[in-house]
């Protein structure tokens, strides 16, 4: 697969940075840059790194030596995000593991919708596929999943309000409300190019779907003070509408065939 030329160089770093690695199992690729929907203005660069075994603190601080080497070109390196699973572990959602979000060593975790991802459009950079340890995810499983998100993160972070004032938080948040209907009513996993081509189904207007588009292409959208404020309010309620409705939804509930 050909990625844009600046991600490709990225990539090409971090794999040889971690050929030489005596526990490296995989390196994968998952997400927009491989479903075409990647934005150079928007998107991240989503990297699975499969190992034989948990790494140690030592390891760790090694592997973050190795991102910062990466990240000291510029450029697209901070549009990395880097999951360190061991194998043996890829199939908990739970567990947390290293990862380098853009310019810093976190923790995160394999969770289900990752997982589903990478088995239904993930690509090998090095080593064996499909990766150890990752298998299709059943459709239950990831509608679950995307359930338990609208009832507990999303319920939460719509409580907030001052972040709503961020062009990131508006753009993100309101395309997870399509993509999690897709999920929950019909199994489908989309992009946010499509998620984007179906917000008027959640009311958001078309002004501000066009502002979203605009970002996502790399177009600068400028907002006065109070045009952000009214964004804010406008952008908050329709997110706590939208995971109310999606929050009721039972994806094991069909309705009966017509006779």
């Amino acid at each position: 697969m050909e990625f844009p030329g600046d991600v490709d160089l990225v990539l090409e770093r971090l794999r040889d940075g971690l050929a030489g690695r005596r526990d490296l199992v995989g390196v994968y690729v998952y997400g927009s840059l491989v479903t075409g929907d990647f934005s150079a203005a928007r998107s991240d660069i989503d990297v699975v790194v499969m190992l034989d075994r948990e790494p140690d603190e030592a390891a760790v601080r090694g592997l973050g030596r190795l991102h910062a080497e990466v990240a000291r070109f510029g450029g697209a390196a901070e549009q990395l995000h880097c999951l360190y699973v061991a194998a043996e572990h890829a199939s908990d959602p739970d567990r947390l593991c290293p990862y380098w979000f853009g310019d810093r060593m976190t923790q995160w975790q394999m969770k289900v919708m990752t997982q589903a991802e990478l088995a239904s459009v993930g690509v090998a950079l090095h080593g064996p596929w499909p990766p150890p340890g990752i298998r299709p995810v059943p459709v239950a499983d990831i509608q679950a999943a995307v359930l338990a998100e609208m009832r507990g993160y999303w319920r939460r972070f719509v409580r907030k309000r001052k972040q709503w004032l961020d062009d990131d938080t508006v753009d993100h948040a309101l395309v997870v409300l399509p993509r999690a209907e897709a999920v929950l009513v019909s199994g489908d996993l989309i992009t946010k190019g499509e998620a984007i081509g179906r917000l008027a189904g959640f009311g958001i207007p078309a002004a501000l779907a066009q502002e979203i588009r605009s970002r996502r292409a790399g177009h600068e959208v400028t907002l006065s003070a109070g045009q952000r404020l009214r964004r804010a309010y406008r952008a908050r309620r329709i997110m706590q509408r939208g995971v109310r409705r999606l929050s009721l939804l039972d994806p094991t509930v069909r309705s009966a065939p017509a006779s």
